[in-house]
Formats: C-alpha cells, structure tokens, sequence
C-alpha cells in the first residue's frame, strides 16, 4: 500500500506527530482538530489516515511514546543498585531532563494523567499511574526496610514524593522558561529525606488512604 505525494513515511509520519503533540498539549485533546493537526505537519487528510485510523488513534499512539520514555527513565533509576537515595533523586532528575527536553511531551503526559476521567479520548488513567507508582514505591519500601527511611508506609511516602516531582513538573507546564535543573532534583530529595529520615521513633507514621 502507498500513498502518492509521500517524499519519506518515516518524515511525514514524524512531521504530523510533532503537530498533533503541540497541539494537543497546547489545546488538549477535544480542542485539537484534525485540520490543525495535518496544516500543522503540512501534509493532507490522506496521509493522516494513511498512518492512523482517527484522531484518537494518533493522539494514543503519540502518548504511549512520550510516557513509555518517562517510564523508562523512572525505571533506569530505580533499578541501579545500592541505596535508596541516590535512586530517588536519579527518578526526580530523569522526569525533570524529561521536562527540560521536551517539555510539550510532559504536559501532554499530566494532562492524561490528571485531566476528569469524561475528558479526551479512553484510556486506563489508572493503569498507567499504578504503573509509575509501583515503580517508586519499590524503592521506597527498600528505605523503608534497610532503616534509610521512616515516618511512614511505602504508599503515603510514595504519594508524597511523587506530589514533589508532580507539582514541580505541572507547574514547568504553566510557566515553559521555569528551568527544573538537577541542583533542583538533588535539593528536593534531600528536602523529602530530611523529613523522612529514619528514627527509631518517628514523630508520624502515615498511612496511606488510598489502595493502588
């Protein structure tokens, strides 16, 4: 099967999801047209559908990229050995690279995340922060067990690291010349351990309310 008029697959393909992720993290997803996203990567409505069945197609497609390579980056950190620490602060200034990198594709990725379960098109918005959840909470669980943390169970300290990443993350969204370096990642870890510092007798033991 070919298209006429396309000079490279690989190109036209990239040039419409390059268009279809500004649009989308600028405009969502029930904002974007189709129009905009073919006059955006300068190529017409056959070639859109040569590659995808629909918008909701390319708009999956286009996020299962951008947050398999958060996913990885958490995870390349996560699963270095040795102590707790150094891995929490390689998963906060992995996703902040991220961020600095493409900030387009981070957005889109909160957006999906944190955006009413009516709103764009389906997927398990569940599923995919368990996924990133687990992830974390496995290295805290091992702090929590080696005596490196305390102050609470795996979950709630997981809730409260991620909301450290998250918020900083949303808020590069809102404000694009916010640079989240990796002096910041470092500082905001130290910042979570010193609270959660292992004590023989912490002053709070939270426990989480939500089960994941």
């Amino acid at each position: 099967m070919s298209t006429p008029g396309l000079a490279s697959t690989n190109e036209a393909e990239i040039k419409l999801l390059d268009s279809a992720l500004r649009l989308f993290s600028q405009q969502g997803y029930e904002g974007t047209s189709i129009r905009e996203i073919i006059e955006g990567a300068g190529v017409t409505r056959p070639v859109l559908y040569y590659y995808f069945e629909n918008k909701e197609d390319l708009f999956q497609r286009l996020f299962e990229t951008k947050f398999n390579d958060l996913i990885e980056r958490i995870n390349e950190a996560a699963s270095a050995e040795g102590p707790c620490i150094p891995r929490l602060k390689g998963i906060i200034a992995g996703a902040f690279e991220l961020a600095e990198e493409n900030g387009a594709a981070v957005q889109l990725i909160l957006q999906v995340l944190f955006s009413a379960p009516q709103q764009g098109p389906s997927l398990d918005r569940q599923k995919l922060m368990r996924q990133r959840f687990k992830i974390v909470e496995k290295v805290i669980r091992h702090g929590l067990d080696n005596k490196e943390l305390s102050g609470g169970d795996s979950q709630s300290l997981t809730l409260v690291f991620l909301g450290i990443m998250d918020m900083h993350m949303m808020a590069k969204s809102n404000r694009m010349e916010t640079r989240l370096s990796s002096e910041l990642a470092l500082s905001l870890v130290d910042l979570f351990v010193a609270g959660a510092k292992y004590r023989a007798l912490p002053e709070t033991n939270l426990v989480s309310p939500y089960a994941f």
